[in-house]
């Protein structure tokens, strides 16, 4: 009995080392690999946000929407987003992030770069959703600072309520 405790014993850390290897040999003859590290550029914000999130300037962002080359993602509640949001842009606020993240990212062709906003200099709920998009293989991810509140200031296309009368 106790030669048989001790075999697997060893037995358990020596299949989980050997299943690491074989998904990580796998991941490097796939066609699309899923990155080990998300490659975020140099382009790296403020205090509040993480030394990982690569930001986009409001004009960047503007020549990607007009483009149709990034889809944006509203992090900020969803009673905000409904209250107006980037014209298109997907809900997906970032404390409801894990349970609708699949419905979310069903809606996101491949290829295509990913802003995340949220609103006020100091909000940082789209440094986190970006950071859990990169996390779940996006790697085209980047947060726009201040999104909402620069997106409106500089009047661009935003998705508001109707209001009936």
């Amino acid at each position: 009995m106790k030669s048989t405790i001790m075999k697997a014993l060893w037995q358990i850390p020596a299949i989980s080392i050997l299943t690491v290897f074989i998904a990580l040999g796998y991941n490097q003859i796939r066609t699309n690999k899923i990155p080990l590290f998300c490659p975020w550029s140099e382009n790296i914000s403020g205090d509040t946000f993480s030394a990982y999130v690569s930001t986009v300037s409001v004009d960047e962002a503007v020549a990607l929407f007009s483009s149709k080359k990034a889809v944006f993602i509203d992090a900020r509640p969803e009673s905000l987003y409904n209250k107006g949001h980037i014209k298109g842009a997907l809900c997906l606020p970032w404390q409801q992030a894990e349970e609708k993240c699949f419905d979310v990212i069903e809606n996101i062709p491949p290829g295509k770069s990913i802003i995340t906003y949220c609103d006020g200099a100091t909000c940082d709920l789209c440094d986190k959703l970006a950071v859990f998009l990169c996390d779940l293989g996006f790697e085209h991810v980047r947060a726009l600072v201040n999104g909402w509140t620069t997106w409106n200031h500089n009047n661009l296309p935003v998705d508001l309520p109707e209001v009936s009368e």
